[in-house]
């Protein structure tokens, strides 16, 4: 599951049963959250010690040693980097060469949900180079397409979550994932301290 979450970039696998009933959801952002805390709370800094601790973060959420690999796979250079290497990326270095999903208010939610399939990410609004608003893929399910509102004929403004919280692109993508995890936040706007917005 953890894989297939890895390889496909989602973010919730739901657990069905052999009947094909839904009994769970796995949480990738949980997972690793949880990884990263026990990482960070480990008294041996050594690079056994960060595996272990992963294993057993893995452990305790129900996967194999296949799924064990592909978290640390996932986990990356941030392993090595959470036990005392202080070079640890932040999101200027991760947003560099990333596409912006930069829409105006009047952007029909139609292609703004064009926009966000294509680059697999929440539009940010911005209007006259200020950040107004955020239109996720919650957004767009809750608030237009169970209401049933016209696609083309409905603008982002109206449905998009306004003056959403930003970051700044020099904090490390572990205190983004800590920030992210601590406020439920699925989507994360990156703005330098102008107000410029550097991406999601």
């Amino acid at each position: 599951a953890l894989s297939t979450m890895v390889e496909s970039h989602f973010r919730h696998l739901p657990v069905v049963s052999d009947s094909g009933a839904i009994i769970g959801l796995l949480d990738i952002a949980k997972c690793l959250n949880d990884a990263i805390d026990r990482l960070e709370n480990s008294v041996d800094k050594s690079s056994n010690a960060a595996e272990d601790a992963v294993k057993q973060v893995v452990s305790q959420q129900g996967v194999n040693a296949a799924q064990a690999a592909a978290l640390q796979a996932l986990l990356g250079n941030l392993i090595p980097k959470a036990f005392g290497d202080s070079s640890m990326p932040t999101l200027r270095s991760l947003l560099a060469e990333k596409p912006s999903t930069i829409v105006s208010p009047s952007t029909s939610i139609r292609d703004a949900g064009a926009i966000m399939a294509e680059h697999r990410k929440a539009s940010l609004v911005v209007d006259e180079g200020t950040l107004v608003g955020i239109f996720g893929f919650k957004d767009m399910m809750t608030r237009a397409v169970a209401k049933e509102l016209p696609l083309n004929d409905t603008f982002v403004e109206s449905v998009m979550t306004p003056d959403p919280e930003t970051v700044s692109p020099d904090i490390t993508t572990l205190e983004a994932i800590q920030i992210m995890h601590d406020n439920k936040f699925l989507t994360l706007p990156v703005c330098e301290s102008d107000g410029t917005v550097v991406g999601v």
